[in-house]
């Protein structure tokens, strides 16, 4: 069975700064393009030197999590919440989600980097980060492109980031529904 650990912020900030320093240098990106909501966190702890910017896409599973829902989780017994998060895992992986397609604009700060960094908090599927990572690809084909975030949940995402700290793992993040306030 899949493990679930949980990161406050202090511990985030500590995986960001290792994920930085570890696996992501010597990168060295002009503008880190963090993934809205999760990304934007993680996107900020990478990196604060440069340019960040941020694009909004989610998979249509994270959008169906209403104030209701996220109450009624955070009010669940831990283990309750574990069980839960690993049976969506396992949804997840045995389900082939479906593309998400990019249909914003992406950030005018892009516009002349020769690097871009392409972060997110966890990829799942892969849909989300790679839909990203393509449009970013058709409207910047001169920039070196790479990913990164804190996890990957399944074994067989659409896309692999570059750089990444935990596989086949759970997160429970400072932001998500189930964090207990």
């Amino acid at each position: 069975m899949k493990k679930v650990i949980t990161l406050d912020s202090e511990a985030l900030q500590g995986v960001c700064r290792r994920l930085e320093a570890e696996r992501i240098r010597p990168f060295e990106p002009d503008v880190v393009l963090g993934i809205e909501s999760g990304g934007r966190f993680v996107a900020d702890m990478l990196f604060p030197e440069r340019t960040h910017c941020y694009v909004a896409l989610r998979r249509p599973s994270t959008r169906r999590k209403s104030g209701v829902v996220k109450r009624l989780l955070r009010r669940l017994p831990r283990f309750v919440a574990d069980t839960l998060r690993v049976a969506e895992s396992y949804f997840l992986e045995r389900h082939a989600a479906a593309p998400v397609p990019f249909t914003g604009e992406l950030p005018a700060e892009l516009a002349g980097a020769a690097s871009i960094l392409v972060a997110d908090d966890a990829v799942d599927s892969g849909n989300t980060m790679l839909s990203v990572v393509e449009a970013v690809k058709n409207n910047y084909p001169e920039a070196r492109v790479a990913t990164a975030a804190v996890v990957v949940t399944t074994r067989a995402p659409k896309i692999r980031p570059d750089f990444y700290m935990f596989d086949n793992l759970l997160i429970r993040f400072p932001w998500s529904a189930d964090v207990k306030k």
